[in-house]
């Protein structure tokens, strides 16, 4: 696999993709209360981006921003991840879409978030480098079907 700088993007939304906003989480997560916040969470999404990272340099693009390092990381056994800032004009309907595409500069990648529209995808048809944006439905968060979809994402491409 490619050195770090050279591997594809997975930019990672945190609630409604690795926290299901949900009274009743799916089977499988448990619970915790970080900062007032009652937080979902897997072992699947922790082996799931485990493997991920030998192929993919794992991002937050989630309005946890750094706490998200300090906070969600742990929970899912990561290691600090770099992290994606965003501004406080909303623009278009994703409103993380130009600081995602800031970021991301002309590097391939994979976006998860449930607040893809038309907009991000029509962003990620559109780019001449290798995208794939994936909407999971927010109360459910990523599901095995969406790990399947970047791993052939990855095997395609990489």
């Amino acid at each position: 696999m490619p050195a770090e700088a050279t591997k594809p993007l997975l930019l990672l939304d945190v609630d409604g993709v690795l926290n299901p906003l949900s009274n009743r989480p799916p089977p499988g997560f448990r619970t915790e209360w970080i900062d007032g916040f009652e937080v979902a969470f897997t072992v699947r999404h922790a082996r799931w981006l485990t493997e991920l990272a030998d192929s993919f340099e794992l991002v937050w693009a989630t309005t946890w921003e750094d706490s998200a390092n300090e906070s969600i990381g742990p929970l899912l056994r990561l290691p600090p991840l770099p992290v994606i800032h965003f501004s406080k004009e909303r623009v278009g309907d994703t409103w993380k879409l130009n600081d995602v595409r800031t970021f991301v500069g002309d590097r391939p990648c994979v976006w998860i978030d449930d607040e893809l529209f038309a907009d991000a995808f029509k962003w990620a048809d559109d780019r001449p480098a290798p995208t794939l944006a994936i909407r999971p439905a927010a109360t459910v968060g990523m599901t095995v079907t969406h790990f399947e979809q970047v791993c052939e994402f990855r095997d395609r491409y990489y």
